[in-house]
């Protein structure tokens, strides 16, 4: 699976005291992996020290996580219960083009992070009986993604015309000729 591999997992504070029991297996498959933590301030603090953090403590779960995020080669989230501070993580770790996982209980949908058809994360549903399964299987095939991004734009019907064209004259796809372009465009700015 991932040798070497840093994967980062993080949840609401209030969603692992409401789920302390899934949270203890979510981690024990994570630490049978052959993966490095790069968060572990959720698994080894108290619910009870969560619920009386004070400002500053916040800032500096919310600065380190957004560090371990950029740290990591994929990034895991249980979204059961909404919160906002879980999705600017998530949205941090889609700008920082990293894999991301967002994981939820059977029957529940997460908040605000439906799919919308375009490169994103892999939403996985999970119930009590096939969590560990889950799991893994979503930590490999996120493995697995291309290091490839995929960019859409919209052009207008002339510039398509033109692109096609112009690629089918130089035996190209579009995609290979467009790619060149921003390369040439790249070693000519440098």
């Amino acid at each position: 699976m991932g040798e070497n591999k840093k994967i980062f997992f993080s949840t609401s504070p209030k969603t692992r005291s409401m789920f302390p029991a899934a949270f203890a297996r979510i981690y024990q498959v994570l630490h049978k992996l052959p993966v490095e933590l790069t968060e572990r301030y959720l698994e080894k603090t108290k619910n009870a020290i969560i619920a009386d953090w004070n400002s500053a403590e916040k800032d500096s779960f919310y600065k380190t996580s957004l560090a371990a995020i950029a740290a990591s080669d994929i990034c895991v989230f249980e979204t059961t219960h909404p919160s906002l501070t879980l999705a600017h993580f998530i949205k941090h770790s889609l700008d920082q083009d990293r894999p991301t996982i967002i994981l939820y209980q059977e029957n529940t949908s997460p908040f605000l992070l439906e799919e919308t058809g375009v490169v994103g994360p892999m939403h996985c549903e999970y119930s009590n009986i096939d969590l560990e399964q889950v799991l893994r299987l979503s930590i490999r095939d996120a493995l697995e993604l291309p290091n490839a991004i995929r960019f859409n734009c919209l052009i207008s019907a002339e510039l398509n015309r033109y692109i096609t064209q112009v690629a089918k004259a130089e035996h190209q796809s579009k995609s290979e000729f467009f790619r060149k372009l921003v390369r040439d465009h790249q070693k000519n700015n440098q």
